[in-house]
């Protein structure tokens, strides 16, 4: 049985449950074995090469150390190009009365080295007046730990709330447990073509460009133009949240939120025959949507049976909106204070997930939501008719419950209901085949060899074993000579007439 408690969910063994709970607990307590699965480690975790802490973390990350291949084909990191240093500024007098250094990361020029070394990287671009223009960084724990997830990414942008105005930037993943994991952020001028082509082109050097590699984002022309130059070989969709909004917008007579409901479950649909079932149905009942999305929009880029990258199920960008929502308040910061901020709610959720990926039992090899996604399965696996075409292709036909029969291949990972394909684990079938299959004495596969490996435990603590130290006081920083000349002026604005109104509230959010 399963166990859901506020956001932590725990798997508990059914002493009782001879079915599908069985295959849960012999997949729990068989050996880790490493398929050939793009996989770049030989093993379960264990305490020697990732769940020490003490002293640098870099020296017990052994999978991943530095200068390896960030997890794209013919992409690496040179340590000793010391082009990503930025050019910082010291003693510069801003609005809000603060003493601005943006070198307050870095103790010493040794310790820029170091840093580099781990993989952070920070840039700042100043306007031909030394005015600051643009900002980015990303730290290397996060970029590090982005190698054990899913290559999809979420990009949006935000507006700041301080006199200088601005759009904060937030590219995020999704860990393997679906938790928010944030890879890299902006401070940008507005959300236009020079800002975020800027933007893009420092996140390509954390993140090169890849087939593979995924981003959703809302339909702003200037981010999409951008992707398309900066990363020609990757794959972009669109939310289909946000399209959805906007196809509700084209009809006038209908409920509109319920034709944004109608759109979703059609644009989710994981079959061709499915699609097209949904879309003459939508067509009927919403022409004027219809022929919106048939002018506007085209359907490789909302529709999940249809787009051509790996996307898994991530079809909106509420993961970065909710991210936002967390940094409402540290908006409202002045540049240093709203890094600080964010720095320390990284180091926060990195901490928290790190203790949960450690104290699961060693002997769980999926993480916790796809182990809860694969008993409710599980559940209905036990009650549909399966026939085996052939034992030695792991080739099977299992009747669902519509009356449909659907082929499942476990050695391709496959199933014609496509759920299996695009999520990345089994689908109802394909659990319902792996039950034939262990009437079959010597039969090695287990539950997990049917997952993605960004679905098992080990990469979900891969991504979380470095940490993030918190910013040094100001007491400590030693400046160099040639940073501590370097001075920028803050960005021109004009202040408004009246006295800034701000509505009192308290941040609840963990």
């Amino acid at each position: 049985m399963l166990n859901v408690t506020k956001g932590e969910r725990t798997l508990r063994k059914n002493q009782e449950d001879q079915g599908c709970d069985k295959l849960l607990i012999e997949d729990m307590g068989s050996e880790f074995r490493a398929s050939n699965e793009e996989f770049i480690s030989t093993g379960r975790a264990s305490e020697e090469n990732m769940i020490v802490y003490e002293g640098e973390p870099s020296q017990h990350y052994e999978l991943l150390e530095s200068g390896e291949d960030l997890g794209f084909e013919g992409a690496e990191v040179d340590n000793n190009d010391m082009s990503i240093e930025v050019t910082h500024v010291v003693n510069v007098e801003w609005e809000d009365g603060l003493n601005v250094n943006i070198r307050q990361e870095f103790e010493s020029k040794q310790a820029v080295a170091d840093l580099v070394e781990k993989g952070s990287v920070s840039y700042v671009e100043l306007d031909e007046k030394q005015r600051f223009k643009y900002l980015f960084f990303a730290l290397g724990a996060c970029i590090k730990g982005f190698q054990a997830m899913r290559k999809v990414i979420i990009v949006d942008g935000t507006s700041l709330k301080t006199v200088y105005g601005g759009v904060l930037i937030v590219a995020t993943a999704q860990d393997p447990d679906h938790h928010h994991y944030p890879i890299a952020f902006g401070v940008v001028d507005g959300e236009k073509d020079s800002s975020w082509t800027w933007f893009f082109n420092k996140l390509k050097s954390v993140v090169p460009d890849c087939p593979e590699l995924v981003f959703c984002s809302d339909r702003n022309q200037s981010l999409i133009k951008s992707i398309s130059e900066v990363y020609p070989l990757c794959h972009h969709g669109y939310c289909i949240y946000h399209l959805s909004q906007n196809v509700k917008l084209s009809c006038k007579n209908d409920n509109r939120d319920l034709v944004a409901t109608k759109f979703m479950e059609w644009a989710k649909a994981y079959t061709e025959p499915e699609f097209e079932k949904l879309y003459d149905a939508f067509m009927k009942r919403y022409p004027a949507a219809g022929a919106y999305l048939d002018k506007n929009v085209g359907q490789s880029k909302w529709a999940r049976c249809f787009f051509p990258g790996t996307r898994y199920n991530i079809d909106t960008i509420n993961v970065v909106e909710s991210i936002n929502g967390v940094f409402l308040q540290a908006r409202g910061y002045s540049l240093l204070l709203m890094i600080d901020a964010i720095v320390a709610k990284l180091n926060q959720w990195f901490n928290k997930y790190r203790k949960l990926s450690l104290e699961t039992p060693r002997n769980r090899i999926m993480v916790p939501y796809v182990a809860n996604e694969v008993h409710t399965r599980c559940l209905g696996a036990k009650l549909l008719p399966v026939t085996e075409l052939n034992s030695y292709f792991l080739e099977y036909s299992v009747a669902g419950v519509n009356g449909s029969n659907y082929v499942v291949d476990l050695e391709r990972k496959t199933c014609t209901c496509k759920h299996f394909d695009i999520d990345r684990y089994p689908c109802v079938h394909a659990i319902d085949a792996l039950m034939e299959t262990k009437k079959n004495p010597g039969n090695a596969i287990e539950m997990h060899d049917l997952c993605s490996k960004y679905y098992w435990m080990e990469q979900w603590s891969l991504a979380y074993c470095m940490t993030i130290y918190p910013v040094p006081h100001m007491s400590t920083w030693m400046i160099p000579e040639h940073i501590r000349d370097k001075i920028v002026f803050p960005k021109a604005y004009v202040k408004k007439r009246g006295r800034t109104q701000k509505k009192g509230s308290i941040n609840w959010r963990t």
